[in-house]
């Protein structure tokens, strides 16, 4: 784990560190995605294509339920009951 304290200019500005741009692979323009979760903050590259991100996100869950069809017939039965 790389740690960096960087410090704020007066307009609220930082430079990224060599460690973090490398590791989010961003070049010079490039941009990045700021979430902040409570007191947390995580930097994410910018996607171009989010749908290849979300892509397979859940699979595992599906799977506990028995696949996408097995749950939605179940669910749709439940809604005659």
């Amino acid at each position: 784990m790389d740690t960096t304290v960087v410090k704020l200019n007066k307009r609220n500005r930082m430079v990224l560190p060599k460690a973090a741009r490398e590791a989010l692979g961003i070049e010079p323009g490039g941009r990045v995605l700021v979430v902040v979760q409570g007191q947390r903050v995580h930097l994410l590259p910018e996607l171009e294509d989010w749908t290849d991100y979300v892509h397979g996100l859940g699979e595992d869950i599906w799977a506990a339920l028995g696949g996408g069809e097995r749950f939605l017939r179940e669910e749709r039965a439940s809604w005659k009951e």
